[in-house]
Formats: C-alpha cells, sequence, structure tokens
C-alpha cells in the first residue's frame, strides 16, 4: 500500500483535496461517469413530463405518438438508475476509501516519524481524534461534493441550456440565484467557520479528558476521587453541547433563511410563468409553464444543495487544518541518507554535552543538562542517581536519541549520534523502565514485539533468564493468554518480568534500565533483580535508580544535580566519602 500524501497544504484546501485524490482520479471520473448517468432522470424527467402534457393538447394522430416516444423515454432513463447506481457506487467507493485509508496511513506513519518532544507537548486524544474523526470529515466532504455537489452544478447547467433552447426569456430569472447565493455565503460562512473551529476544539479536549479518565480508573477508585473526576470530564461534554448547539442554532438559521428565499423566488417564478400563458404571450404552453416549474424546483433544490454543503465543507475544511498539523510539521527524525551501524559494542563518549528544552514546550520540570562529560567503555555498567528534576531522564532520552544535545557531541563506538541512522543504533538498544508498556494481545505477542519469527527455544530461553516461566505456565492459556491493554490484570513485578523477557530476546548490546524496581516491593524486586543481573551481564548497561539493590553491579555511579556532573565512583566509594549525603540515593536494599 502507497501511504505517501504529497503537496499536502491545509492554507489552500482546494489543492489539497484534489492532490489527495490524484493516485485515485480515474476510479473518481468513472464513478462520475456513472453517477452522471444515475442521476439523468432528474434533468431528462422534467423535459418529458412537458412533452407528454403538450401531446395532451395535438391532434389525435401526433399526439399518441409523441405520448408513447416520451413515456418510453423516461422509462428506460429511470431502469438504467439501477446499474448505473450500482457501478456509480462500486467505483466511487474505491476512490474514497483509499484515499481514506491512504491518509489516515500517512498520519500514523508521520507520527511514528515526530519527535518525542511533540508527542509530549500534545494529548493522546487530540492525535487519535485527527486520525480517526478529522479523516472521516475529509471523506464526508469529499461524498458531499462528488455527490451532492456534481449533481446541483449539472442541474443548474442543463436548466438553463434547456431554457436558453425553450424559453430564452426566462434564463435571467435563473441567473438572479447566483449573486442570492454569493450573498448567503458570504454572510454566513466566516461565522460557520469560526463556530467550527470551536467545535472542534472542544472536541479534541474532551477526547483527551475521556482518554484520561480511562487510564487514571485505578487511581481514581484508589483515592475515591470519582466525582471530581467525573465533573472533569462532564464539564467537557458540556463544552462540546455548548458549542456544538451553537453550530447547530446558526445552520439551521442559515438554512431557513435560504429555504424562504428560494421558495419564495420558485413561487414567483411559477405565477410569474402562469399569467404568460394565460395571456397568451410569448408563445408559451402549459407543457412549457410545467417546464419552467420543473427546472426552477431543480436550481431551487441545487442551491439548497450548495447550502446544506456549506457546514459540511467547513468541517471537512477545518479536519484538513487539523490533520495539517501533523503532516506538515517538520520536527521529524531524520535518518534519510545517514550511514547504519554495522553492529554496536557499546563504547560511548560525551564530550561536553548540554541541552535545553525549547521555550514553546511549557516545560520546566525537568531540568538541563550542562557541560557532561563521560566515557564508558563497552560492557561497563554506570549508575546515575540524582534528586528529581537533576536531569537523569534528559540524559537517558539522550541516550536512546529522543532528543539532540543542543551543544557538545554523544558518540556510540567513535560515532557522533547526529551523524548516524538511529534506527540501526536502536536495534542494539532495550529499555526497561519504571512503567512498562503493554498492549492489548497475548502474553507472546508482547514479548515478541518489533520482532520477526522468534523460535521456540530462543522463547522459551528469555523466559527462563526472565523468572517469568512460572507465571507464565499458571495461565490458562500459557503464552497465548490474552492480557488486556497496559496488562492491568497482571502485577508490577510480572509486567516488569515481561519487559525484561522482552529485551532479553532483542540481545541488546546497550541496556538501559530507568527505574525498573522503583515501584516494586522487597520480594517482587528480588525476583525482577535476579532477572535483571543476567539481563545486564556482558552489556553496556545504564541504571537509573535510588536503591543499592540495582546498583550493586555498577561500575561507576554518577551523581547528577542541577543538571551537572557533581560527583563518580563506584557505589563503595561514594558511601564513604560522604555517607550522610548519599545514603538517600543509595539505600539498602
Amino acid at each position: 500500500m502507497n501511504a505517501e500524501v504529497t503537496g499536502f497544504d491545509s492554507s489552500r484546501p482546494w489543492r489539497t483535496l484534489g492532490r489527495l485524490y490524484r493516485p485515485e482520479r480515474w476510479w473518481l471520473l468513472l464513478g462520475e461517469l456513472f453517477f452522471l448517468l444515475k442521476a439523468s432522470p432528474l434533468w431528462v424527467i422534467p423535459i418529458v413530463t412537458a412533452n407528454i402534457i403538450d401531446a395532451v393538447l395535438m391532434p389525435r394522430g401526433e399526439g399518441l405518438p409523441a405520448l408513447w416516444m416520451n413515456a418510453s423515454i423516461g422509462a428506460v432513463m429511470l431502469l438504467q438508475n439501477i446499474p448505473s447506481g450500482v457501478l456509480y457506487g462500486r467505483y466511487s467507493s474505491r476512490a474514497l476509501r483509499s484515499t481514506e485509508n491512504r491518509l489516515r496511513s500517512a498520519l500514523v506513519r508521520k507520527l511514528q516519524m515526530l519527535s518525542i518532544g511533540f508527542h509530549q507537548r500534545r494529548s493522546t486524544g487530540s492525535m487519535q481524534t485527527k486520525v480517526l474523526r478529522d479523516v472521516e470529515a475529509v471523506e464526508q466532504m469529499s461524498r458531499q461534493l462528488i455527490d451532492a455537489g456534481v449533481t446541483a452544478v449539472v442541474s443548474v447547467l442543463v436548466a438553463i441550456g434547456v431554457t436558453a433552447v425553450r424559453m430564452p426569456v426566462f434564463v435571467p430569472v435563473f441567473f438572479v440565484l447566483i449573486p442570492i447565493v454569493a450573498f448567503i455565503r458570504l454572510a454566513f460562512s466566516a461565522r460557520m467557520k469560526r463556530y467550527n473551529n470551536e467545535f472542534r476544539d472542544r472536541i479534541e479536549s474532551m477526547s483527551s479528558r475521556v482518554l484520561g479518565m480511562i487510564t487514571m480508573v485505578p487511581v481514581t477508585r484508589a483515592h475515591a476521587t470519582e466525582d471530581e473526576a467525573l465533573a472533569r470530564v462532564e464539564s467537557s461534554f458540556g463544552e462540546v453541547r455548548e458549542a456544538g448547539q451553537r453550530l447547530d442554532r446558526h445552520g439551521a438559521l442559515f438554512g431557513a433563511v435560504a429555504w424562504v428565499q428560494f421558495m419564495l423566488l420558485q413561487l414567483g417564478v411559477l405565477v410569474g410563468g402562469a399569467w404568460l400563458v394565460i395571456q397568451g404571450r410569448l408563445g408559451l404552453t402549459p407543457g412549457d409553464l410545467v417546464l419552467l416549474s420543473g427546472y426552477t424546483a431543480s436550481i431551487v433544490a441545487a442551491v439548497m444543495q450548495f447550502n446544506g454543503m456549506l457546514p459540511v465543507i467547513l468541517r471537512g475544511f477545518e479536519s484538513i487544518r487539523s490533520i495539517g498539523e501533523v503532516l506538515e510539521r517538520q520536527e521529524t527524525e531524520d535518518n534519510d541518507g545517514k550511514p547504519a551501524l554495522g553492529g554496536v559494542e557499546g563504547g560511548f563518549h560525551f564530550e561536553n554535552v548540554h541541552f535545553e528544552y525549547p521555550a514553546t514546550a511549557g516545560e520546566e520540570l525537568m531540568a538541563t543538562l550542562r557541560g557532561i562529560d563521560l566515557i564508558v567503555t563497552p560492557g561497563e555498567t554506570i549508575g546515575v542517581v540524582g534528586p528529581s528534576g537533576s536531569g537523569k531522564s534528559t540524559l537517558m532520552n539522550l541516550l536512546v536519541g529522543f532528543y539532540r544535545p543542543t551543544a557538545g557531541t554523544i558518540r556510540v563506538d567513535g560515532h557522533d549520534l547526529n551523524a548516524i541512522d538511529l534506527r540501526s543504533y536502536r536495534r542494539s538498544l532495550a529499555v526497561v523502565g519504571q512503567e512498562t508498556l503493554l498492549f492489548a494481545g497475548t502474553v507472546r505477542e508482547n514479548i515478541t514485539y518489533g520482532l520477526p519469527a522468534v523460535p521456540e527455544e530462543r522463547m522459551r530461553a528469555a523466559i527462563r533468564d526472565a523468572n517469568v516461566a512460572d507465571f507464565i505456565d499458571a495461565l490458562p492459556n500459557g503464552l497465548d493468554t490474552f492480557i488486556g491493554e497496559g496488562g492491568t490484570r497482571l502485577s508490577g513485578g510480572q509486567r516488569q518480568r515481561l519487559a525484561i523477557a522482552r529485551a532479553l530476546l532483542r540481545d541488546p548490546r546497550v541496556l538501559i534500565l530507568d527505574e525498573a524496581t522503583s515501584a516494586l516491593d522487597g520480594g517482587s524486586e528480588a525476583i525482577v533483580q535476579d532477572a535483571l543481573d543476567r539481563l545486564m551481564a556482558g552489556r553496556t548497561t545504564f541504571v537509573v535508580a535510588h536503591r543499592l539493590g540495582t546498583l550493586r553491579r555498577a561500575d561507576r555511579i554518577i551523581v547528577l544535580e542541577d543538571g551537572c556532573v557533581i560527583r563518580s565512583g563506584t557505589p563503595s566509594e561514594l558511601a564513604a566519602a560522604e555517607p550522610a549525603r548519599f545514603s538517600f540515593f543509595l539505600q539498602p536494599a
């Protein structure tokens, strides 16, 4: 599947829409051809009806042939609607659904490429809304344009064309509709756009709060704060309701004013035409009056379709703008054209590394790093300790490549991390954090996440070394037991051991343990620590922890404070040098 979406420009939605459908243009055109055939009775039946009425007034010898000929034409036009409709649905659906699928795929691919900083500044709910609701809104707008839009345009053109041939005097009357439509559009579109923007923002906010509430259910239940959580979410429901009501009220006013204006115009044309027929002027026949009435109704219906489409188009344009917030972002991790590492030994060199978060992020919770100098040899275990906000997590994020130093250089095996394809480096990297990320799937799928087919003996070895074999064997279906999203049915120790098994399967050369046992009780920590010892053997390891149990195998410990390394040494050297200061970081296991 080609998920590429090129030329996306949210400031030019019409051009963007055309570019979106360019790969499917032939299917779209074929669908439109059958749509025109399907809708053709709308434009032919008024002529047939007018001819049949005029046939009633003809002499019998002329009237009957005219009657049967027009009746046959009408029947054929009506019957062909069935096959034309089926073929239209087949081809238009292929174009619309393929484009919808391609746009969603482009969004999730771009989300995978965008920087971690981008994701940290935006809620999961708002990103989910873009992938689901916004793409759906673009598809609905497109369907309206190729259905109602094409019908309306062709209806106006046919009505004006036929009228120009049979009753040219009434053509100027039809052109009165054009300034009316323009006036109504100008009068209402700006306010409609504003209300659509407001509604769009409220929906994203609501989605974020609902997702947050669902995620926080265990915490909420544990602290008996259900009422506060519900009040927060329900307040967002109220905001959506009020914004939606404002949008609906304005849309209803828009539709009502337009309908009254157009129906008055239709009534005026009908009365004027009837007066001319009664007076015998311009040679108009009763059939001409019926034709005039039918095409006036057709133009009125077309204009009403335009009016009805306007809110859908505005919502679609707003969704294109929202999607553009992702597809047009430039803060991506650019690996194209950079050399890939053939293998990683695990040597690191930090040279005067500084890091500062962008001011636009609005986050000052984590410390910046200043002047970090550190040399790590392959296979060495480095402990990292320090108070909250000292820069420990930032340092780990730099190691993974989530962030890039604002000054200085980080080298792995002599290669600047900024100059290599980070994907090749990360294939030799594993991270075990405090919170284990598990998805809704089987135990096997969670352990082998991101890996090709894994031999059963290798899987069993990883499970055994992670001290998780007894737990898995006790599950109803073993490795094929389904676990819910986040592994909520598992204990913290069980989730951590699954994460260790996942890391063991990857056989990394570089390992990052970020508070991997801090949330566990003593019994669980001992089991997990035993598995971690096997995982760390022979690998370059960075350990962020407070407890000595996790750091007892560290070759060196660096102490961070306010983003600087203030001291380094072995655990025993630190404890012996300043026991009062470092006992807080090195609690007995």
